[in-house]
C-alpha cells in the first residue's frame, strides 16, 4: 500500500518492483525477486517464466501496472500456482487510482492433494 500511496498509479512495472524490493529489504520481509520457474511438457523444459516475487518462500506476488485486471492476469497466476508447490498467491494492479488486488489459490485439483498446505496463512 505504501508504494503505490507514494508512488501513485501508472508508472512502468518496473519502478513498482524496485520500490517494492526496497521495501521488503527495509522490513527484513524474506523475498526472490523475478525467481524462475520452468514450463514442462511431460518430461521436457519447454520454457522459463519468472515470478515477480516469492515471498517467504509461500507467497507469490504478481504486479501488474494496467487499467484494470483481468482473466488473462489471474489464468497467469494460476499457471504459476499449478507449476508450482507455493500455496497462495496475491496478484496487484498499480495502475489505477486505487491499489487494486486478488487473492488467488491453486486450482481444486491442487488444493485437495495431500501435499496442499497454506501453513496457517489462509
Amino acid at each position: 500500500m505504501k508504494v503505490h500511496t507514494v508512488l501513485g498509479p501508472g508508472f512502468p512495472e518496473e519502478y513498482y518492483q524496485k520500490a517494492l524490493e526496497y521495501e521488503f529489504e527495509k522490513n527484513k520481509i524474506p523475498f526472490e525477486s523475478q525467481k524462475p520457474v520452468q514450463v514442462m511438457y511431460e518430461e521436457i523444459q519447454v520454457g522459463l517464466n519468472y515470478l515477480d516475487f516469492l515471498i517467504d518462500e509461500i507467497l507469490i506476488l504478481e504486479i501488474k501496472s494496467c487499467n484494470g485486471l483481468n482473466n488473462v492476469h489471474r489464468f497467469q497466476v494460476i499457471k504459476y500456482l499449478a507449476s508450482t508447490n507455493y500455496p497462495i498467491s496475491l496478484l496487484i494492479n498499480f495502475g489505477r487510482e486505487k491499489l487494486e488486488q486478488d487473492r488467488i489459490l491453486p486450482p481444486l485439483k491442487i488444493q485437495e492433494q495431500k501435499e496442499y498446505n497454506l501453513g496457517g496463512y489462509a
